[in-house]
């Protein structure tokens, strides 16, 4: 019976929903063969899937995923079997929470400025485990009936060109990528569809990220077509990468997309694709 994995998944550690011992809980449920943790910017939630997963049976995998800058854009890196246990990633960690706290601070005064009953001492008690960020504000806005959805709150208040959105500033790719690979992990370029490239700055970016150190690409993603995917698939080998793939399962805040599956497309990623991964970390 051929076994499935999930490389790409987030918990509470992050901007998720469900617990990390909860996330493998589920996966035991659905009979992943392999699940990677990889929250935001966090190792928070390693060691307590990781123990969960020796609990339960369930091979767990060390990761985050790191929000890089390329070219004045988002590009974000997923490190998979990271030792969460070592120093490594502390600077890119520590650059993280710094960014992230001077970026909430300016986003909840603004929103407080103008009226909206909301604090950062307000979300931190409601959230005490969690990397704070946008979508707990979102959450937040839409249980005090300010708007209907997690979705309307980006779409009117949160989202880019909106009134409360702040640029973010983040590390280079370089910085990313080295944090990961120096903390012993794989880098792997997450979502690559997902930045709006045109064809040819695809090549650019993935080329980029090959340069830098990156091992793999996300082929299999939960929000990637079977074109989109059959193509990434193809590139790849072009450019001397290896696959990697991720439903980017965020519990109740993506309900449309699920734990092992992805979306409703029925993303299925083979274990094969963790087994050579495994293969080009020991190499």
């Amino acid at each position: 019976m051929e076994r499935f994995v999930d490389l790409h998944v987030h918990t509470t550690a992050s901007d998720g929903t469900d617990t990390p011992s909860r996330v493998v809980a589920l996966a035991k449920k659905l009979g992943l063969g392999a699940i990677a943790i990889t929250d935001h910017d966090s190792i928070a939630g390693v060691e307590e899937a990781v123990q969960a997963g020796k609990d339960l049976g369930v091979e767990v995998i060390p990761g985050i995923e790191i929000s890089a800058d390329y070219l004045g854009n988002k590009a974000h890196i997923v490190g998979l079997f990271v030792d969460h246990t070592r120093e490594d990633l502390r600077p890119a960690l520590d650059w993280s929470v710094y960014e992230r706290a001077m970026r909430n601070e300016k986003i909840v005064g603004a929103m407080a400025a103008d009226g909206f009953d909301i604090s950062l001492e307000t979300l931190n008690r409601l959230y005490p485990d969690s990397i704070l960020g946008r979508p707990h504000m979102a959450e937040y806005l839409m249980k005090k009936g300010y708007v209907s959805s997690v979705k309307e709150a980006f779409d009117r208040y949160l989202g880019e060109g909106c009134p409360y959105y702040r640029n973010k500033e983040r590390l280079s790719m370089e910085m990313a990528v080295n944090a990961i690979r120096h903390s012993g992990g794989i880098a792997v370029i997450a979502h690559p569809l997902q930045y709006g490239y045109s064809e040819m700055e695809l090549c650019c970016f993935l080329q980029t990220g090959k340069d830098l150190g990156c091992a793999a690409l996300e082929a299999y993603y939960s929000e990637h077509g079977p074109e989109e995917q059959a193509m990434l698939l193809s590139m790849a080998p072009q450019l001397g990468l290896e696959v990697s793939g991720g439903s980017d399962y965020h519990g109740s805040r993506k309900p449309h997309i699920f734990l092992g599956s992805g979306i409703e497309n029925g993303l299925r990623i083979p274990y094969s694709v963790l087994e050579s991964l495994k293969s080009l970390r020991e190499n």
